[in-house]
């Protein structure tokens, strides 16, 4: 087990490192050469992705560091017997905009951006798929709570033992919209369509020409 956490630890810290290195390359001034009076910049490829701003990977890599002691403290509580009871899952609410940066949501978004990153993932997802990681992800599932965010952002596939439990669907009722506008149980109340032989009838005040129309098209059975 000492070998299967000191390889994830390593992968962090090298995935870390990466995050560094192209931090470092985003700050750096764009190339200029002059060719006589005219100076011309690097093009920009056109393929290239929207640019994450510096302080979304400043928080990456304040998260990668935090993960590493996390994992790390987990690992040596695993075993030593001493793993703390699992907290009850949260609540999931919406959450309002916040004034700090928030990682992106996208799949992959770090290695889409960061080629090194690659060999970490590699590493990773190898890891993952090792007996002794499901023993202890099963033993400890406050680790799954780490490890779910990092596959998702190196675009890893995730492992049964680590996917969450699908929710339940909810039973056949009165839907949360409708409970808003007052229905009853069993959905909206839906209103009988008049026969044909009320066309006539005064309290519709149908026009005498659409009553013709209706006549005439009522032998195509329409």
């Amino acid at each position: 087990m000492k070998n299967i956490a000191s390889i994830l630890i390593a992968t962090l810290g090298r995935l870390g490192k990466a995050v560094s290195a192209f931090m470092a390359l985003q700050l750096r001034p764009p190339q200029i050469v002059w060719i006589g009076a005219q100076a011309y910049a690097e093009a920009t490829p056109p393929h290239r992705l929207p640019a994450v701003p510096l302080e979304t990977w400043q928080l990456l890599c304040d998260r990668l560091a935090r993960l590493t002691r996390r994992l790390s403290t987990l690992f040596a509580q695993y075993q030593n017997g001493t793993l703390p009871a699992v907290p009850p899952p949260r609540a999931r609410t919406q959450h309002e905009s916040a004034p700090y940066p928030r990682l992106p949501a996208a799949r992959g978004w770090i290695n889409a951006r960061i080629p090194d990153s690659a060999p970490c993932a590699g590493t990773l997802e190898l890891n993952l798929q090792t007996n002794e990681m499901r023993d202890f992800v099963t033993a400890a599932p406050q680790a799954g709570r780490l490890l779910r965010p990092l596959c998702r952002m190196l675009a890893i596939a995730i492992p049964e033992y680590l996917r969450l439990p699908s929710r339940p669907k909810p039973a056949p009722g009165i839907s949360p919209l409708a409970r808003g506008r007052g229905e009853p149980e069993g959905g909206p109340v839906r209103r009988a369509k008049p026969p044909r032989d009320t066309l006539n009838t005064p309290e519709l005040r149908i026009p005498a020409n659409i009553r013709a129309a209706a006549r005439a098209w009522r032998k195509y059975d329409i």
